[in-house]
């Protein structure tokens, strides 16, 4: 059938529809003709478009897990860092409090230390007023003292040089350039009582003679060293003679002389490591 035929036939209307009606009756006949008209590409199109179909769904659904696991890490990395900003938060209010309560305790401590320092020089005045109150009613007990002394001294060997009444912290203290039985010379101060009892009148003693302050007073006055500590007193309790021996200072009263003799002394009234034992 020659080309210019099958245009002829294409163009009758009746050749047309019965070509159309057994398109629709024949499948075989269908397929035979529709692989005449289209290519192998044609033909093999569904085919790709439907691998290329599958092959977008697949990476599709990749690129759907993804941003769902991007999404998943984004959502933990924001609730990290919610936490982290939480507790730097509950850290900075920490470090506020705590520099406020540092501050306020050292503003209590800075008061402490004034009411402390006010406190030790009210005591420092109470010890003047004390000391010139003793001073006053009680310098006959000096006298008595600086009298008394050089005989009970004399008894054990000693000759009392030259004697002086110290004023030291609103305090008269009785002090003796003593020549000892060898020749050797030292400082008797001496602490007077009109009562002695209890550790207070040793102890105050021990502190006064170890004060730098006294101890300059002592330079001035060109008395030597070692200085020798003793109480003095009119009438001495039960006990004090036992603290006295305890703390080697030398306890003198004013009917008896000497009660217990002091110890043996070095530089600035400190016990020599002999006498301590």
């Amino acid at each position: 059938m020659t080309p210019q035929i099958i245009e002829e036939l294409l163009r009758d209307h009746v050749f047309r529809l019965k070509f159309l009606e057994l398109l629709d009756r024949d499948p075989a006949f269908w397929e035979e003709v529709r692989r005449k008209l289209l290519t192998d590409e044609l033909l093999a199109l569904p085919e790709r478009v439907e691998r290329l179909r599958l092959e977008i769904h697949g990476e599709f659904e990749r690129v759907w897990a993804a941003i769902h696991e991007n999404s998943r890490q984004i959502a933990a990395l924001t609730e990290g860092m919610e936490r982290v900003e939480a507790q730097i938060a509950a850290l900075t209010q920490q470090v506020q409090e705590n520099s406020q309560q540092i501050a306020a305790l050292a503003q209590q401590v800075q008061e402490n230390s004034r009411q402390i320092a006010a406190l030790r020089e009210e005591m420092r005045e109470l010890r003047r007023t004390v000391g010139r109150m003793e001073e006053r009613w009680g310098l006959v007990h000096e006298n008595m003292a600086e009298d008394l002394m050089p005989r009970f001294l004399a008894l054990t060997g000693r000759q009392v040089q030259r004697s002086a009444m110290v004023q030291f912290d609103g305090e008269a203290d009785l002090v003796l350039e003593v020549e000892e039985a060898n020749g050797r010379r030292a400082t008797w101060v001496v602490e007077v009582k009109g009562r002695v009892w209890g550790h207070r009148p040793f102890e105050q003693m021990l502190e006064r003679i170890r004060d730098a302050a006294f101890q300059s007073r002592l330079q001035q006055g060109r008395f030597p060293e070692p200085v020798v500590p003793a109480v003095f007193g009119l009438a001495i309790y039960a006990g004090a003679e036992a603290i006295a021996r305890k703390l080697g200072v030398g306890l003198y009263e004013a009917r008896r002389g000497e009660v217990v003799a002091p110890r043996t002394a070095t530089a600035h009234g400190e016990p020599s490591p002999e006498a301590s034992g």
